[in-house]
């Protein structure tokens, strides 16, 4: 009899350990379809690309943040953009020449750069020169 008394117990346990685990589970997903996810914060990044020799500005570049595309650079090299995330340190920043060799061919650049320093970015790029 005590055994199988034990083994009752022991059935019980188990299912109120289930029970519990599956009622938790239930309450997260009602709360996030009741109330989404929590929002991100967002992020303003701009600056200027330059060239890495002249330091002249270079236009159509495209600059990613977590190869998500945010601006294309302006004619003096400009971009902005917005962008939203979920607290990072440290952001992922390319910069893709786009529009190939119209305004010179440039190499693609990939850093990471400091929260804090997203506002005021510059960012120089090489220029691929032609063998002769």
């Amino acid at each position: 009899m005590k055994i199988l008394e034990r083994i009752r117990n022991k059935k019980q346990r188990i299912l109120r350990a289930l029970f519990g685990t599956f009622s938790a589970t239930a309450l997260m997903f009602t709360f996030q379809a009741c109330y989404g996810m929590p929002p991100g914060i967002f992020i303003q990044p701009r600056g200027q690309v330059l060239d890495a020799e002249t330091g002249e500005p270079v236009e159509g570049l495209e600059v990613n943040l977590w190869m998500t595309p945010i601006d294309t650079t302006d004619h003096e090299g400009y971009f902005a953009g917005q962008y939203q995330d979920y607290s990072n340190i440290e952001y992922r920043v390319d910069v893709i020449d786009i529009d190939s060799t119209e305004n010179g061919l440039y190499e693609r650049m990939d850093t990471m750069i400091p929260v804090s320093q997203l506002q005021d970015m510059e960012l120089k790029v090489q220029r691929i020169h032609e063998d002769s």
